[in-house]
């Protein structure tokens, strides 16, 4: 039953992460039309801008947090700014648009390549998220558990958003 609970809060952690990719594509088409084909790229830049900040500041209490909340900015802005430049002179235009983000998403793709290399990184726990919490048997990591908190957040925020503005 152990192994069980374990591989359930895997799935969930991991899926959530997943599901939180797929809304933001669902939004990008339903609200603008555009499949953004540079969308995992953008995903990619905010987490490879999440690792840099932490190793700026990996010794301040919170690195974890700062660096989480400058990588989303910083994958949000790096969409405005293809909204903005390409995107909105392509409207009504759907092979074009997908074409152009392809091909962004392929530049990215090969900046990171050059600038990171090709093995990977990862972003650090803190102290406070190392060991695990007991379910049922199961030790779950807290870092699972961490991500599923943010990931229903995130969900909650994002309804939220969407029902008091005039976009949803």
């Amino acid at each position: 039953m152990d192994v069980v609970i374990g591989q359930l809060f895997t799935g969930l952690s991991i899926g959530s992460i997943l599901l939180l990719a797929a809304l933001g594509l669902s939004l990008t088409f339903g609200q603008m039309g555009v499949i953004n084909m540079a969308h995992g790229e953008f995903i990619m830049a905010g987490s490879y801008t999440a690792y840099v900040v932490q190793q700026v500041i990996s010794n301040a209490t919170g690195s974890l947090i700062i660096s989480l909340l400058v990588g989303f900015v910083v994958g949000g802005l790096m969409g405005v700014v293809l909204e903005v430049v390409l995107v909105s002179r392509m409207y009504h235009r759907p092979l074009d648009t997908l074409l152009v983000t392809f091909g962004v998403g392929l530049i990215l793709q090969q900046l990171a390549r050059d600038i990171f290399g090709a093995p990977a990184v990862n972003v650090s726990a803190p102290s406070w998220l190392s060991g695990g919490v007991d379910i049922f048997g199961a030790v779950v990591p807290k870092t699972r558990i961490f991500i599923l908190v943010l990931a229903i957040a995130a969900v909650i925020a994002l309804s939220v958003a969407l029902k008091q503005s005039s976009m949803g």
